[in-house]
């Protein structure tokens, strides 16, 4: 599974987006979660979750980006063209932290 993620600001608060391709089901994933560092996260956190809305397709590109603008949630390009790279290429094992304002670090490469 890849993993891609990226800490915001959203509606005055922080958020971490984390998204990316679950090479066993051949499916994308999103994650909106509360972003309290040094505080476990909990399920009260979790703000939306792919696993929560089966019947999307989400084995589609567009579906996250449609979800993201739904939500009013802006990524960096990098982020949507990684995801989608990870299940052109069936990446799995990857861990990438996402800026706005510098290049993603590869946290993980398998």
């Amino acid at each position: 599974m890849s993993r891609h993620h990226i800490r915001l600001s959203h509606g005055g608060r922080a958020i971490v987006v984390v998204a990316g391709y679950d090479r066993p089901l051949r499916q994308l994933f999103l994650e909106v979660l509360r972003d309290d560092e040094g505080r476990p996260t909990c399920e009260d956190d979790v703000l939306y979750d792919s696993l929560h809305e089966p019947a999307l397709d989400w084995s589609d590109i567009g579906t996250l980006t449609d979800k993201l603008v739904m939500l009013d949630i802006a990524v960096p390009e990098s982020l949507i063209e990684a995801v989608y790279l990870d299940q052109c290429f069936n990446a799995g094992n990857r861990v990438v932290r996402h800026h706005a304002d510098r290049p993603p670090e590869v946290l993980m490469a398998g």
